[in-house]
């Protein structure tokens, strides 16, 4: 079933969309089969990261998506309607990078963030 969502913008409609196909084509076909087997999804978060959705809540300029909160949840609660551990691992991921990118030093966030945002770590 889907969610009429209230969003603010078109790019936060195209976002949903983009996650929504995601979800159908490469998350929600293998999460049986990965939980059955115990795989953790790596392929998954990669693609995730080359998607731009680890980063969605942080500023543009050190790879994030630049988009309100309630875009960044929107997301969360359809990824784990398609698969709950991956909807799970996005949410601690971003919490993960909050630190450095509220508290870390310039230095900190341009060397840190970029890799982090974009799935290479």
């Amino acid at each position: 079933m889907t969610v009429e969502r209230t969003l603010p913008t078109a790019e936060a409609h195209d976002l949903l969309d983009l996650v929504r196909d995601l979800i159908a084509k490469e998350v929600a076909p293998r999460a049986s089969a990965d939980e059955s087997a115990k795989r953790f999804p790596r392929e998954v978060f990669t693609l995730l990261g080359g998607s731009g959705l680890l980063g969605l809540p942080y500023p543009e300029e050190y790879g994030g998506g630049a988009q309100p909160y309630e875009v960044y949840l929107q997301v969360i609660e359809e990824l784990a309607a398609g698969w709950l551990a991956v909807g799970l691992g996005l949410s601690v991921h971003t919490l993960s990078c909050f630190p450095v990118a509220a508290y870390g030093s310039a230095d900190q966030r341009a060397e840190l963030l970029p890799e982090l945002l974009g799935g290479g770590s």
